[in-house]
């Protein structure tokens, strides 16, 4: 579409793998050498792997273009198969007039083939291209078929060809007896910028391009586009060369390559995130960050709450273990403190034998009598509701009314003496 404008012969970029154009670098030449080596000496399994767009494909059927006379060769494109869908493939590929049913079907056709190219001094290679998306059970036939052997002499060279994942599939428990039976492996890694322009180049020549198309920014922003990858190389170098002549551009500048990357990069699209939706309903500003020391409480505070929990561990045990009739004689003691709108002198009156009143006593003596006379009170008197003591109204004679700490003080020396008895 193109070629005349630029005075090419044929299109010097095209997506499929030609041999004619591959660019012997020094990374492709050193691969082929080494690939070369294996076939040849029968090496038996043989590994070349690279990432998407490095050019593996051009690599190998640049291999079977120089092995075509001395090497029977057969190439399985894609080996996602059942194992008998695989050998009737591989009895295809070698032309073997068999029809496969089972195992044995291939095996003893295949082995007598392998036999009759040792005799004729030809070394057979089995391609597998894509080989990581080869199945579990296919790769132990596969490994099997290595041991096809005929006097200490491999009779057929098995070459993997796949991405680098396909690497770490054989670093799998699973895969160790394949893994040690691979005698020669070479990684292909993408161009460097320098590679990268003398790539284009040696494509162009091929195509009969008598200068270059291509300025030196072009491919600055060709290599940045592509990362070294011939493959994305090929796409936009095409697509340059395409939308140049259009505008009858013999030469080819770095703002056409950018209009061209335009064009053909994939923006990724970034999807709204779904809102969250609240558990409660929404405050009218925004919720305070929790605290790193949430839920954590200050050893000051734990100090205080101890002491609180001890303190009422022991009220109620105190209440629990005294003995009913102290209990019925402080209950007694306060209900008659609480009585203070009768007259002063009446709490502290005891009624004697003859029936006379005690009013004559002193405070501290009524007191210790009324504490002395003290009795278990009836159920009646029991069940009768407290009444909270209240401040009697001022008068200007101080009241006869018995000390509390008396009382408490008789309280405790009481239950000591009985302890002691």
């Amino acid at each position: 579409m193109y070629e005349s404008h630029y005075g090419l012969n044929k299109k010097p970029f095209q997506i499929t793998t030609d041999p004619t154009f591959l660019w012997m670098g020094e990374k492709h030449r050193e691969a082929l050498t080494t690939l070369k080596y294996g076939v040849m000496d029968n090496k038996g399994f043989l590994l070349l792997t690279g990432d998407v767009g490095t050019g593996k494909t051009t690599l190998i059927n640049r291999l079977i273009e120089d092995f075509k006379d001395k090497v029977y060769t057969a190439k399985i494109p894609d080996p996602r198969l059942t194992k008998y869908d695989f050998y009737r493939m591989v009895s295809r590929y070698f032309k073997l007039p068999i029809e496969v049913r089972t195992k044995s079907d291939f095996i003893d056709p295949f082995t007598r083939f392998l036999s009759d190219a040792q005799q004729e001094k030809k070394s057979v290679l089995l391609l597998i291209d894509e080989a990581q998306r080869l199945k579990q059970d296919l790769m132990e036939e596969i490994r099997l078929l290595s041991k096809l052997e005929y006097q200490d002499t491999k009779l057929l060279n098995i070459f993997f060809v796949g991405q680098n994942e396909f690497s770490n599939i054989l670093l799998q428990p699973e895969n160790r007896a394949l893994m040690r039976r691979i005698t020669i492996t070479y990684n292909i890694e993408p161009l460097d910028q320098t590679e990268t322009g003398d790539y284009i180049r040696h494509r162009l020549k091929v195509a009969g391009a008598g200068y270059d198309i291509f300025s030196a920014g072009a491919v600055e922003e060709i290599y940045d586009f592509s990362n070294g990858f011939p493959r994305q190389i090929n796409i936009i170098c095409d697509l340059a060369m395409f939308f140049a002549s259009q505008f009858e551009q013999r030469t080819i500048s770095r703002k056409v390559v950018q209009q061209c990357r335009e064009r053909i990069s994939f923006d990724t699209i970034k999807r709204p995130e779904k809102p969250q939706q609240p558990i409660y309903p929404a405050a009218k500003g925004p919720l305070p960050a929790p605290s790193k020391s949430a839920g954590k409480r200050s050893p000051l505070t734990k100090l205080w709450v101890g002491i609180g929990v001890a303190l009422l561990v022991a009220c109620t045990a105190g209440m629990y273990f005294t003995a009913p009739e102290w209990k019925a004689r402080a209950r007694k003691w306060i209900e008659q403190i609480s009585h203070s709108d009768e007259t002063p002198s009446r709490a502290l009156t005891q009624p004697s034998q003859g029936g006379s009143d005690t009013t004559g006593l002193s405070a501290g003596t009524a007191a210790s009598s009324a504490v002395d006379d003290w009795t278990v009170p009836s159920t009646d008197e029991l069940d009768r509701p407290l009444r909270m003591p209240h401040r009697p109204p001022a008068i200007d004679a101080a009241p006869l009314r018995p000390d509390p700490a008396d009382a408490v003080e008789w309280v405790l020396k009481k239950r000591q003496q009985e302890k002691n008895s």
